[in-house]
């Protein structure tokens, strides 16, 4: 196999992709380096393992989800109501747009008993998600009223997406999506 030139935002770009749907267990180096059209001997000049690149992409896409996502529950020109729409759609997007669901549902399912380097960005991930959707449920709610909504709508939405998954459908989806926007009512 002839050697590809790319870079390390690519072979992320790409091990996103094959994480999502085979994930992080099934995948092996091999798979990466073919799906990056990389000899394996080449790919560990750009990652060392592949839980550093695991880590990697979490990183990632942490980083989308903060700056094109989560970042709406700020956007005080909205309406609290509008704010969560927004935000919920954009995210119920993001979870269902591609083969395999939420990479960092279906990662965390499978290393919550393992000490792997990127537990802390998948907790990260979703103790941003929460504090997002806490912001906005603050505009009705207290503090401590808030922060359990928001934990509960978390727990909801990748409830949904693994059924949405599972069945085909993404109703389970569009539900958690209704119930969540109906208690800004």
């Amino acid at each position: 196999m002839p050697l590809t030139k790319t870079n390390k935002e690519e072979i992320i770009q790409t091990a996103l992709s094959v994480f999502r749907k085979n994930g992080y267990y099934n995948t092996s180096m091999s798979d990466l380096a073919t799906a990056c059209g990389l000899q394996k001997g080449s790919f560990y000049h750009y990652f060392a393992s592949k839980e550093v690149l695991m880590g990697e992409v979490l990183k990632t896409v942490q980083s989308y989800l903060d700056y094109a996502v989560f970042s709406i529950a700020k956007q005080t020109d909205l309406a609290p109501r509008d704010r969560m729409e927004k935000m919920l759609l954009k995210l119920g997007k993001v979870l269902l747009s591609q083969e395999g669901g939420c990479i960092v549902g279906n990662t965390t399912l499978e290393v919550a008993a393992q000490n792997v380097i990127f537990k802390d960005t998948l907790k990260a991930i979703f103790d941003s998600w929460k504090n997002a959707l806490k912001i906005i449920f603050m505009e009705k709610y207290p503090e401590g009223t808030s922060n359990r909504l928001a934990e509960q709508s978390v727990m909801e939405f990748e409830g949904a997406v693994m059924f949405s998954q599972l069945y085909q459908t993404d109703q389970y989806l569009k539900d958690a999506f209704v119930r969540t926007l109906s208690k800004m009512k």
